[in-house]
């Protein structure tokens, strides 16, 4: 009898599916706005993952120390080689274990889609004495990207193993959504970028060629093979220049509109 092919929603039979790689948009801001300052930065990654934003921002400044929280168990053992320690548990679990270090910076990487409560999260993170003074850095997919558009135009939305379509996202959310949130929770945004799609956009694809490597526990083998490494040379920083330009259109668009109410900075 023949295997019968793994489907997106049967969490017990694939629990962690992601093929990571670092957000290059996030490091430029952890870069512009914390690194630049100092090398011994305290860094909290918050969803870790496998710690692919970890060894990139490492790699970068090896004196940074990086603690990353990660509820999956697969996941945080594989993070331990990149972090500089990992909590294994959840945000509540974490707060309730009594840190005491304060942190520089709270990165939330493509976590807040997956969290039932995101305004009982974010409060409560942000309630945290060690998070208190930290620079925050967050990240979600935007639901209304060109190819979300597309398929919703063509009544199409299939849950996939990670990307827009992750079968574990709750929340969604778009540009003007999350500012929303992250306002009402107290958070202040007093810079944003937007992320390259292109890579994000093929991730159902691309999952294809890497089936083996995350069979055996290999999340960060997209980072490891030679296209990936042309296009983040080559291709993404065209992708970063053209998204900088838009989002720059679309702040001043912002600013006419809120007739000149600008968003300013606040540290967490």
């Amino acid at each position: 009898m023949s295997e019968v092919p793994s489907f997106p929603l049967d969490l017990a039979r694939t629990p962690y599916s992601y093929i990571e790689r670092p957000n290059r948009t996030i490091l430029s801001l952890l870069k512009k706005h914390i690194t630049d300052r100092s090398s011994e930065v305290r860094v909290l990654d918050v969803g870790c993952g496998c710690g692919a934003n970890a060894r990139a921002l490492r790699e970068d400044f090896p004196r940074a120390h990086v603690m990353g929280i990660e509820p999956n168990t697969r996941a945080a053992r594989l993070a331990e080689k990149h972090c500089s320690e990992v909590f294994v548990g959840g945000l509540d679990a974490w707060l309730a274990s009594g840190q005491s270090q304060p942190f520089d910076a709270v990165v939330l990487s493509d976590v807040l889609e997956h969290i039932v409560d995101p305004i009982g999260f974010l409060r409560s993170l942000r309630e945290a004495p060690t998070t208190r003074e930290a620079v925050w850095v967050i990240s979600v997919p935007n639901y209304a990207v060109w190819y979300n558009r597309m398929r919703t135009l063509l009544g199409r939305f299939d849950y996939a193993w990670s990307g827009l379509y992750d079968r574990t996202h709750v929340r969604f959310y778009t540009r003007e959504s999350i500012r929303e949130l992250l306002g009402y929770c107290g958070l202040r945004v007093f810079d944003d970028r937007c992320t390259p799609s292109l890579v994000q956009s093929a991730a159902p694809f691309l999952r294809q060629f890497f089936k083996d490597d995350v069979a055996s526990g290999n999340h960060l083998a997209l980072t490891e093979a030679a296209p990936y490494r042309v296009y983040e040379k080559f291709v993404e920083p065209f992708e970063v220049a053209r998204l900088s330009a838009v989002a720059g259109a679309a702040r001043l668009s912002d600013r006419v509109r809120r007739q000149g109410c600008g968003v300013k900075g606040q540290k967490g």
